[in-house]
């Protein structure tokens, strides 16, 4: 049996403070890079950069942080893939603390792509996100 009172004489003799989500902007298309994102911005940046990252590839970067999606290039994109994908865009987001759920996907294929649309609840909202698998085979 467990016990369910602990009565080690601990006192709660502090505040939990939310540190706020401040981060650098980045640009990716070419300009340079300028200002500070907080809140739902610095969430959908986040976001990309997760995505955009694959896992165990740059040792700059935590074994936690990135996607793995490299084991699934030049699969056929069947129904067994399109559970891949959403497995590992959950896998890979749920590790922010700022997310909560990651659900609602949609896949559609294109001619050389699969293109996964989802929605992201986070802390700061809820916010509509999309990613482009190029990595299958038609």
């Amino acid at each position: 049996m467990l016990p369910s009172d602990y009565n080690d004489g601990l006192v709660n003799d502090f505040t939990v403070i939310t540190q706020p989500t401040l981060t650098y902007r980045l640009n990716f298309d070419g300009k340079p890079s300028y200002g500070k994102l907080n809140g739902i911005e610095a969430v959908k940046q986040a976001i990309w950069l997760i995505l955009h990252t694959e896992r165990f590839e740059y040792s700059i970067f935590s074994w936690n942080y990135g996607i793995e999606l490299k084991k699934l290039l030049g699969e056929q994109k069947t129904p067994f893939i399109q559970a891949k994908i959403k497995k590992a865009i959950e896998d890979a987001l749920l590790t922010d603390d700022r997310i909560l759920e990651v659900n609602s996907f949609e896949f559609k294929q294109t001619n050389k792509a699969l293109v996964v649309s989802f929605k992201v609840n986070t802390t700061q909202g809820e916010i509509l996100s999309e990613y482009t698998f190029e990595g299958s085979a038609v």
